[in-house]
């Protein structure tokens, strides 16, 4: 096969995917109670940061968020192209689950923690007690009811990523501050 074959093959894989996507949302996973738990996963979250952020450092915190929601986002799309996990329920047909997890739980808890924690030693604690629990809690949990599916992943691997993404968007985030601060 040459190359405008193998393109026109994986254009026609990914049309014949998206039916079934779409298909198997509509049956399956469109107003399951996991659906449900999806869409509060969303609005709940982001009410309460609104309510509890420090709206005179919103900027700052929101730039933080901002970060880890990309390295996460990032690191969960190629995982899941990798076919390391999969997300069987979806609150839109063509966004995974990943947007409340990568868009909303995970950003929000990172930026309470870079909020109440300034001190690099408290934030590391913090960081790595948030890190324990979503890899050995939340994952775990999430697999139980059946909103993502481990393939060729195990939780272990998770526990040092989630603590990277905090380390570094906090590193990130204070060198912005500081080249903010000289200007």
């Amino acid at each position: 096969m040459n190359s405008s074959e193998i393109i026109d093959q994986i254009i026609q894989n990914k049309i014949i995917s998206n039916r079934l996507s779409i298909e198997h949302w509509v049956k399956y996973e469109v107003f399951t109670w996991q659906w449900w738990i999806g869409i509060a996963c969303v609005i709940i979250p982001l009410l309460l940061w609104w309510k509890l952020v420090d709206k005179r450092r919103i900027l700052e915190i929101s730039v933080y968020g901002l970060l880890v929601t990309i390295f996460a986002t990032f690191l969960d799309v190629t995982g899941s192209e990798l076919v390391l996990w999969n997300y069987p329920i979806r609150i839109l047909p063509q966004i995974p689950l990943l947007f409340p997890v990568d868009f909303i739980l995970v950003p929000i808890i990172y930026m309470s923690i870079y909020q109440h924690y300034k001190g690099w030693k408290q934030f590391m604690f913090a960081s790595a007690i948030v890190a324990l629990a979503l890899a050995f809690v939340a994952e775990p949990l999430a697999v139980y009811i059946k909103q993502y599916q481990l393939i060729s992943w195990h939780y272990i691997y998770s526990f040092p990523i989630y603590i990277v993404i905090s380390f570094l968007c906090k590193l990130i985030t204070n060198k912005m501050l500081s080249r903010q601060e000289e200007i």
